[in-house]
């Protein structure tokens, strides 16, 4: 056994004789795939916050602001339905004005009932 079958051979006998090149592939392909999972981690970030996080931003404003308009129009709503109370008070008394508000109150209820009877049908 001379020339290249006895180098095989002394290759197959020392396994361990190209460990240094296997490490250093091996640690190159780790950092390949580190890299790889960085840039796809930084990616997919990027898509979240502008498809995601932005859009449920905006989306929030809305909600904050519409939630505000509505807070302010049923307070703007309580202090005219208290004085249009204390000005039918002075007109018809304040059994009278009652009355009149409970009685309003009562149709429209019956109203709205009438209405979603009709459209359940």
């Amino acid at each position: 056994m001379s020339g290249p079958e006895q180098t095989a051979s002394t290759a197959e006998a020392t396994p361990g004789s190209d460990a240094p090149e296997r490490a250093g592939v091996m640690d190159a392909v780790a950092d390949l795939v580190r890299l790889l999972v960085e840039y796809v981690r930084q990616e997919t970030g990027d898509v979240v916050h502008d498809k995601v996080v932005l859009p449920t931003q905006k989306a929030g404003q809305v909600v904050a602001f519409a939630l505000a308009a509505a807070t302010v129009l049923v307070l703007g709503i309580g202090f005219v339905a208290t004085a249009a109370l204390l000005l039918l008070a002075g007109l018809l008394g304040w059994p009278g004005a009652l009355l009149a508000v409970g009685g309003a109150l009562i149709l429209g209820a019956g109203g709205l009932t009438y209405a979603k009877t009709r459209r359940m049908q």
